[in-house]
């Protein structure tokens, strides 16, 4: 009886054991952000990879990125991942598309505020700062609301040899939406995380009815709601190809490309 009785105690110990690695397990990833390849590399002209969506949807159900060739923008909302291509056309994403560059998390935020009349992108980016209670950290944003003008981008499929960032965009696509409804999805980043991040604001966009969207280049808002929330926690993975291994991801190379072409990313 005594040997039962300590079979039964191990048992529980280790189902116990089992269940506090499982909830651990799926707690790991609150308040991380999961990002593939660096923006550096993204600026050099890394637009292949060894990633796929159905492994980066893994790691979130918010986020912003781009695809294979260059092929469009990527918004993720909702646990929905979409693509939106230089016709404009949004598509469901692939779970065997290829991931050049993307940064997604699991959507927490606990941060709340009403935004009416912002009349520029600016001053969205000045009142979303003061939001911040500690700027040296990254924030996951959504901007829930109604537009009077939003101009938005998405960039040209490229081929081999690829160019660089701006030259790419020197054909980017351009959008023009007037009085629509929708959300912004993105991050901020503080400065010192240039070369990895997209410093500062990064944000997308798609209609309510996900027919249109884009990287937010100017917006107008008439009213909405914006929610943030604090990353601790940003996990990189680095890409085994040889163009990523051939790239020079140096700050200053980063910045010495930027200048060549106005807007940057």
């Amino acid at each position: 009886m005594k040997k039962l009785i300590n079979n039964i105690i191990v048992l529980l110990l280790g189902l116990t054991m089992n269940i506090s690695l499982v909830l651990a397990s799926e707690n790991s990833h609150e308040n991380s952000v999961f990002q593939v390849a660096t923006i550096a590399s993204l600026v050099q002209g890394v637009y292949d990879g060894d990633y796929k969506y159905g492994n980066l949807m893994k790691h979130g159900n918010f986020g912003v990125g781009t695809f294979l060739d260059l092929n469009g923008e990527m918004v993720a909302v909702d646990g929905n991942f979409y693509q939106i291509d230089s016709n404009g056309k949004v598509t469901n994403v692939h779970p065997e598309q290829i991931v050049p560059f993307a940064v997604v998390t699991y959507f927490n935020p606990t941060m709340h505020k009403n935004l009416n009349n912002i009349a520029n992108y600016n001053d969205l980016k000045n009142i979303l700062l003061n939001m911040f209670p500690n700027k040296n950290k990254p924030y996951a944003i959504r901007i829930d609301g109604t537009f009077k003008v939003l101009e938005l981008r998405s960039p040209l499929k490229q081929m081999k040899p690829y160019p660089l960032l701006p030259q790419a965009l020197k054909n980017q696509a351009l959008f023009h939406l007037k009085n629509v409804k929708g959300s912004m999805v993105g991050f901020w980043f503080p400065k010192y995380w240039s070369g990895i991040e997209v410093p500062e604001l990064h944000l997308h966009f798609i209609t309510m009815d996900r027919t249109a969207g884009g990287h937010v280049l100017e917006a107008d808002l008439i009213t909405g709601q914006v929610n943030i929330q604090a990353l601790d926690e940003v996990q990189v993975y680095l890409p085994n190809t040889k163009s990523f291994a051939a790239a020079n991801l140096s700050v200053e190379e980063l910045n010495s490309v930027l200048k060549k072409t106005e807007g940057g990313n």
